[in-house]
């Protein structure tokens, strides 16, 4: 049973997530065997139809995140910034790779330092995410013992990332003004030096309002950053794969089940992505009219491609191939590995 948030006890105290539980969760659920094809995911299905014992992976919500940061930018712009840029291990589709931009410069600072790939298990976490993690918490599901209510996370400041072979890169990480979470979090970092706010979860409360009083103007809500009753009851309506997206039938004959995901994330990072999947996806842009050269190896020029794509077709331009971009340019594979 799923326990509606009491709003009427103070929950303003620090909490120190377990997010390396909350990760090993995320880890696990890409082993798992639930999987939904890309026509399943776009029936409608809100927040409230997925929050359910054995479904544990706040990936699910992935396009309305998306869609969530890109109206917080557009109320404040560059709150939010991407780093998937920088030399990064982006580790599943449930990471929002997004910082403040300080925040973001200090990371490159620090892995410039190191001349090593960060492998990244969280970063930036949406208001949808942490509702999510909230109600396994309190419902006792998915062996998560602590998480923050919405809008109270460290992790939805934009500050804050989850890393792994946190040991080696504290020292240089805290030299960059990182702080070390401690032995009860220690995967966790958090950014306290100059030059941010830090708390923007009223930016990004105000963004889903906004996003909910655009898609729903007979139910209109107050967009006054503040979340409640009325905010709460209606991000629970919203649907998991982003506002004005239009619903397709569910095929008539099930997906295949693959045991692990046939696909990995491509971007430009260094040392550069090279392979037949960077060959297909450089293939699928010159089939789009983009001007790229097709010779297996993830660049600037195929980067400065995905980008233009990205922009022409609406997407989130961020120069990162995940599912909506393959989907779009019709190399998506039919299955996606959600939870379990």
């Amino acid at each position: 049973m799923v326990e509606d948030i009491d709003f009427t006890t103070e929950d303003t105290a620090e909490i120190i997530e377990q997010c390396e539980e909350i990760n090993q969760v995320a880890q696990h659920s890409l082993r798992g065997t639930l999987w939904l094809d890309d026509a399943s995911r776009t029936l409608g299905s809100t927040i409230a139809n997925i929050l359910a014992p054995n479904s544990c992976w706040t990936g699910q919500v992935r396009q309305l995140s998306l869609q969530l940061i890109d109206e917080m930018n557009n109320i404040e712009a560059d709150s939010m910034v991407s780093f998937a840029d920088l030399n990064v291990d982006i580790l599943h589709l449930g990471v929002n790779p997004f910082l403040q931009p300080a925040a973001k410069e200090s990371l490159k600072g620090a892995i410039a330092q190191r001349g090593q790939i960060m492998r990244i298990n969280s970063a930036y976490r949406t208001l949808a995410q942490q509702l999510m993690l909230y109600t396994q918490f309190r419902s006792g599901w998915c062996g998560i013992s602590l998480a923050a209510r919405p809008g109270l996370s460290d992790h939805e400041d934009g500050l804050a990332i989850d890393i792994e072979d946190y040991s080696n890169w504290r020292p240089i990480l805290e030299n960059y003004g990182w702080e070390w979470k401690g032995p009860r979090d220690p995967v966790h970092f958090s950014y306290r030096a100059g030059g941010t706010r830090y708390d923007i979860s009223n930016i990004a409360v105000r963004a889903f309002q906004r996003l909910w009083n655009k898609y729903n103007p007979d139910d209109k809500i107050a967009e006054d950053g503040n979340y409640g009753p009325a905010t709460d009851l209606r991000l629970k309506k919203s649907p998991i794969v982003g506002f004005g997206v239009i619903a397709t039938p569910v095929p008539t004959t099930p997906s295949p089940q693959p045991e692990t995901p046939s696909w990995r994330i491509l971007r430009l990072s260094q040392p550069r992505m090279a392979g037949e999947d960077v060959r297909q996806l450089q293939e699928a842009l010159l089939k789009a009219n983009i001007s790229v050269e097709v010779d297996g190896v993830f660049g600037r020029n195929t980067d400065r491609a995905v980008k233009q794509f990205q922009q022409q077709n609406g997407l989130q331009v961020d120069g990162v191939v995940g599912e909506a971009t393959r989907f779009k340019l019709g190399i998506s594979n039919t299955a996606i590995a959600i939870a379990i």
